[in-house]
């Protein structure tokens, strides 16, 4: 049994950050169409960097999202929770990271209580490591919300100018309505279908589920979510509601549904627990994965109990497949935070094991093949040749880049992966060591530190843990 000189610094080991840099990557979709903006881009520039400095890394990448509010990037949230594993945070350009200056201030508060920094590789004078650093950090992301604060009040002042002459400001048809010379016109059918399923819901005592069910027979090809829409939408008895707002416009859509029958259902619903749980700490956040549809479990803290008890879900085990009654996981069984902790502390050994057999790492060779980013290439290549041919580049340019997509495409079908048994020797040490005596002194917070710095992800079902992957 290893001394007490000993076991503080196997301690300290277990609660230094690791060793890693997590490089985050964003483009929107609308950077995408209008200036070719490119996933693979930020990625190419931001693996060159890591290995010219020798570092470890791990991508967080959000595809087809805008970076003016966080609740939407769901790799950020995680980047973000798992911050304490990482020195440093990376990104190509600020703007990638973030245009708003709270959410901005925000992301670096946590960063900084986990001792984590943050680069931009293509901004020398963005690295809030450095006092200067953090000053040119806050005052260009000011600078960047100030330009869509000013964008967005060019859009508001011109869609304010239409709905004051009732004019449609979206060009997606709202169910119930057509949009005739640029107004709402109630689509009689659909209007219909709209008052009988209120009266449905109505007649059943507002049950979800028998609604529901009802919803699936009548309205092809909708979801869940497109039910309680449809059952809470202002609009539906002449109150517009604007978007992300708590306005509403009378007299700019046409009522469809009688206010006394709209209320009626609204008072049928379930009413919303508010939650009360935000502060619980747990341990295996961000671990614990369904073994059936691969997706993250999800927390639910009971408090019913004496003491509060930590359960995982299945989130799609509660949710249904679009347009249908079938639920999009069967596992529907909930595990406890102990008996996961339990098990691993248990089983540690021969899960660890059991992963060895298995684990392989995938080597690039020069570049891994990648059928979508040929098809982007080629894609390219077509676009190139239009701009050729309406006159807006000139031939040398032509030639030029077809030279390099080309190649490109030709390294992409030539390239060979070839793989290396991965290096697991930081997990042996540990499981030598008397790591679960250790385990037992450490607080919640550092437990939950030691999993996140050992294990991968948890796949869980029906109540049972079926597999351990390891960092």
């Amino acid at each position: 049994m290893p001394n007490l000189i000993e076991q503080q610094k196997i301690i300290t080991e277990l609660n230094k950050p690791v060793k890693y840099v997590a490089c985050y990557v964003r483009v929107s979709t609308e950077e995408q169409v209008k200036f070719g903006f490119s996933i693979e881009a930020q990625k190419d520039a931001l693996e060159k960097y890591c290995k010219e400095h020798g570092y470890k890394f791990k991508f967080f990448i959000d595809e087809g999202i805008s970076a003016s509010s966080m609740k939407k990037r769901k790799a950020l949230k995680e980047l973000l929770d798992k911050s304490y594993m990482f020195d440093m945070v990376i990104f190509t350009k600020l703007d990638r990271l973030s245009r708003n200056v709270l959410d901005a201030n925000n992301i670096n508060k946590i960063l900084k209580e986990n001792n984590c920094t943050m680069k931009a590789i293509d901004e020398d004078d963005i690295d809030t490591s450095t006092a200067d650093g953090t000053f040119i950090f806050n005052l260009k992301v000011s600078l960047a919300q100030r330009e869509i604060g000013k964008t967005s009040e060019r859009i508001n002042f011109v869609f304010k100018n239409k709905r004051e002459k009732g004019e449609v400001t979206s060009g997606q048809k709202k169910y119930g309505y057509d949009i005739v010379d640029k107004h709402f016109k109630i689509n009689p059918t659909e209007a219909e279908n709209l008052l009988n399923l209120y009266k449905f819901n109505i007649s059943v005592n507002g049950d979800v589920e028998k609604t529901y069910g009802y919803f699936v027979e009548h309205f092809d090809g909708k979801g869940y979510d497109a039910m309680i829409h449809y059952l809470t939408d202002t609009a539906y008895i002449g109150k517009y509601k604007l978007y992300r707002k708590e306005i509403y416009l009378d007299n700019y859509i046409p009522a469809i549904i009688p206010e006394d029958i709209w209320y009626k259902v609204q008072d049928l619903r379930p009413k919303k627990t508010i939650a009360t749980n935000i502060d619980v700490e747990d341990i295996f956040s961000g671990l614990v994965y369904c073994n059936n549809c691969k997706s993250r479990m999800y927390r639910k803290v009971d408090n019913r109990t004496k003491n509060t008890v930590i359960r995982y879900c299945c989130n799609n085990a509660y949710t249904y497949k679009k347009g249908t009654k079938i639920k999009k996981c069967t596992n529907n069984a909930t595990i406890r935070e102990e008996d996961i902790e339990q098990y691993l502390l248990e089983n540690l050994f021969k899960e660890f094991n059991k992963y060895k057999l298995n684990a392989k790492i995938e080597k690039e060779v020069v570049t891994s093949s990648n059928p979508q980013k040929i098809k982007q290439l080629e894609k390219r290549i077509l676009k190139l040749k239009d701009l050729y041919l309406d006159d807006l580049i000139d031939k040398e340019t032509y030639k030029k880049d077809y030279t390099k997509y080309t190649k490109e495409i030709e390294k992409l079908k030539e390239a060979k992966i070839i793989t290396e048994n991965r290096d697991l020797s930081h997990i042996e040490k540990l499981l030598n060591s008397n790591y679960i005596d250790i385990y037992s002194k450490l607080t919640t917070t550092n437990k939950k530190k030691f999993w996140l710095s050992v294990i991968d992800k948890i796949y869980v079902e029906k109540r049972q843990i079926k597999e351990v992957t390891f960092k």
